[in-house]
This record gives C-alpha cells, sequence and structure tokens, in this order.
C-alpha cells in the first residue's frame, strides 16, 4: 500500500472501517443512555448487548455466499444502510422492542460490512505487490477499524452533551450514511488482468466444499477459534484484574480511574500495534527481520508473547505490574488478527473470497462464547487470576496449531 499515493477504494476503506468501528462499539457507548431512557433493567440491557452478537456467525457466512454470488457493492450497500437505519431507529424509539430491533439490524449490517471490506483489503493492494505488502496493508486497515471503536466513547459523550440524545443520534446516522455514498463510486471488483494476477499465488478451487475440505484452512480457523477470547477475556476482566490489585485504602473514585485508564491503554496498545506492524513492514524493516514468511514467523512470535503474558496475569502481584502486562498484552494481541486474515485471502481465489471470510468469523463467534464463558466459571470457583489459566490455555493452543499450520505449508 503506497500511502503518498493511495487509491480510491484505499481512502473508502480509510474513511469507512474507523465509521464500522464506531458501529461496533455503539450498543456499549449507549448503554447507559438506552438504560435512563428507555427504564431497562440489566436483564434487558444483557439481551441488548447479546443480541449483537447472537447472530453474527450464521449471518456473517450468508453474507459470504451473497457477497461471492450477487456481488460485493450490493452487500456492501444493505449492509451500509441497515447501520444507518439502525441508528436512526435507536435515535427515534421509546421502547425496549424498538431498541431490541435496532440492535438486530445494527449486527446484520455490520457483519454484512465486515465480510465485503475485508474482502476488499486484498482488492485494495495492487495485483503486482509482493504477498507481504496485504499484511502490512490489512494491519493498518484494521488499525483504522480498531481507532474508530476507542474514540467511540469519547465521541458519543461529546455529541450527546453538546447535541442531546435523539440530535446527537440523527447526526451519527447521517456520518453511517457516508460508507453508503462512497461505496457507490468503488470499484469492488478489479479489472479481468487484475483479478488473474492477484490469484496467480493462491490455490485453484471451486467452491464453498473445496474450501472446507483444505486441512490447513480448518487448522487456521480453529486457530482462529482459540485466539479470539484472549482480546474479549482481557477487554472483558482488565479493570477487575486491576482494581483486585489496588490497595484498600486507596480512594474508590481513585481506583476506578486507574482501572479505566488501564482498560484504555489495552485498546490503545492492541490498535497502535496494528499501525506500528504496518509502518515498519511498508517500510522493509520487518521483511529484513522476519524474512520471506512474515506472516509465520509473526504468528509465531505474537503467539508466544500472548501465552507468556496471560500466564503472567495469573501469578503477578501489584498494580503497576498487572497495568503494564495488560498494556503489553494488548501489544502482542492487536496485529494477530490482520496477518490471519491477509493469510486466509491470499490463500483462495478472488471469487472465493466472501465465503472464506465468512467461514473464518464462524470459527471466531464460536470461540467468542464459549472460551470467555469457561474463564468466568472458573473465576467464580475461584478469582479471576485464576480464571486466566483457561485464556493461557486457548493461547497456547493457538500457538501450537499456528505451528502445526507452519509444518503443513513447511
Amino acid at each position: 500500500m503506497d500511502f503518498l499515493h493511495p487509491t480510491y477504494l484505499q481512502i473508502f476503506l480509510t474513511i469507512s472501517l474507523p465509521i464500522m468501528g464506531l458501529a461496533y462499539a455503539l450498543v456499549g457507548g449507549l448503554k447507559l443512555s438506552l438504560v435512563d431512557r428507555l427504564q431497562l433493567d440489566e436483564g434487558k440491557v444483557g439481551r441488548l448487548v447479546g443480541g449483537f452478537g447472537t447472530m453474527f456467525g450464521p449471518t456473517i457466512v450468508l453474507c459470504g455466499f451473497l457477497t461471492d454470488a450477487v456481488g460485493r457493492k450490493g452487500v456492501w450497500l444493505a449492509g451500509s444502510m441497515a447501520v444507518a437505519a439502525a441508528i436512526l431507529i435507536f435515535a427515534r424509539t421509546r421502547t425496549y422492542r424498538g431498541a431490541l430491533v435496532a440492535v438486530v439490524l445494527l449486527g446484520i449490517g455490520w457483519a454484512a460490512q465486515v465480510n465485503v471490506s475485508n474482502v476488499l483489503m486484498r482488492v485494495a493492494v495492487p495485483a503486482d505487490q509482493p504477498r507481504e505488502a496485504l499484511i502490512w496493508a490489512t494491519n493498518f486497515f484494521d488499525f483504522a477499524f480498531g481507532f474508530g471503536a476507542f474514540v467511540t466513547p469519547v465521541v458519543l459523550a461529546v455529541i450527546l452533551r453538546s447535541l442531546g440524545y435523539s440530535k446527537g443520534l440523527v447526526l451519527l446516522a447521517t456520518l453511517a450514511s457516508l460508507p453508503v455514498v462512497l461505496g457507490i463510486f468503488a470499484e469492488m471488483h478489479p479489472p479481468a488482468l487484475a483479478a488473474a494476477a492477484s490469484a496467480a499465488a493462491a490455490p485453484a478451487g471451486g467452491g464453498a466444499s473445496e474450501l472446507l475440505s483444505r486441512p490447513t484452512f480448518w487448522v487456521l480457523g480453529f486457530a482462529f477459534l482459540f485466539f479470539v477470547p484472549l482480546e474479549t477475556s482481557v477487554a472483558g476482566w482488565a479493570t477487575t484484574l486491576v482494581l483486585r490489585q489496588i490497595p484498600p485504602a486507596v480512594p474508590e473514585a481513585r481506583s476506578r480511574r486507574i482501572a479505566a485508564l488501564t482498560l484504555s491503554g489495552y485498546w490503545l496498545g492492541f490498535t497502535g500495534s496494528r499501525l506500528i506492524v504496518s509502518i515498519l513492514g511498508s517500510l522493509g524493516i520487518l521483511t529484513g527481520l522476519l524474512g520471506k514468511t512474515n506472516e509465520h514467523a509473526m504468528l509465531i512470535g505474537l503467539g508466544i508473547a500472548c501465552v507468556l503474558l496471560t500466564l503472567v496475569l495469573v501469578f503477578i502481584r501489584g498494580q503497576a505490574a498487572t497495568s503494564t502486562t495488560i498494556l503489553l498484552t494488548g501489544m502482542a494481541c492487536g496485529p494477530v488478527f490482520p496477518t490471519m486474515m491477509s493469510v486466509v485471502l491470499l490463500s483462495v481465489q478472488p471469487e472465493m473470497m466472501g465465503r472464506a471470510v465468512g467461514f473464518f468469523f464462524f470459527f471466531a463467534s464460536v470461540g467468542w462464547t464459549v472460551v470467555p464463558m469457561l474463564v468466568g466459571l472458573v473465576a467464580r470457583k475461584t478469582d479471576i487470576q485464576k480464571g486466566f489459566l483457561v485464556a493461557a490455555a486457548s493461547a497456547a493452543v493457538f500457538l501450537t496449531l499456528i505451528v502445526i499450520r507452519g509444518m503443513m505449508i513447511g
């Protein structure tokens, strides 16, 4: 990716992805406002938060088939319009049922955007670029997405305080319509020659059955299944891990502020590490350090770091040390998903990319659901630090599967 001379498609993704990040973080950011506005109890709040992710796995698989069958632009435009419509419903509804409809619509639209945007990351990299260029590009584009999610709480606070709830969300819905307008003019299917060149390194395939018959795809998919819970577990329990290390004599307000800053630091490290990888890779520094098999060496190194850091979280003592470990864990986790996604995109023909992305995220939806639940079960019987033994085990399985993949392709 040429940062000095970007193409329209690259600009389109760079603008659209932060808005997708906003949509991803929207329900969590609006939770307190919805509780006050709709007088919701915790049970209904839980159903709203869960409603966003419940159908994500099946929806993104369906969107994968649609992306390949009817075209990327149609799925992108429909998904983007659904996201904007969902925010408008949030702005106007006065009932729990209306909010639930908005959440489900938001989740469906976001799943469609996720499927197409990941496919477009490969399309946005010129076909004559070396394969590692896609790794650096996906890290940059996922940095843009993460940046949008990271700033969402601040953006929401400023807008809602300045304009009020309804007007503020109408403004956000207008902003969320920008991907629709930009998407109309985006060339989402490369010319025939470029498509043929970009597919040269990918094995020929006939369809979903051929994709699912590849052992390497299953190994990488299960590796992803065991990796994604690390992100959600550390993010979900970061404040708890920090608070239990702060002496009781520290005022509660200060303790909560330290915990909140640690969580922000985790997401900053998580997002910023992707930008660092993208820049260092584009400058050729990582290629010199890692050699030609950049993605495999990166995933091995990051996997080892994830195992060690999650184990440290089990045994560490002291607030400063815990906060530092959480920050480093964010930096280790950040580049893993973009790098794995680039491997998936490089392994399939262009006409199969939508389905490949859909199935790959389906693995993630299983990991998001099961492993954090196991962490919580162990934590309930012991404490949260011992619960992170489950996260460390998940990281170890992830690393093992990455090593196995390397042996299979070696």
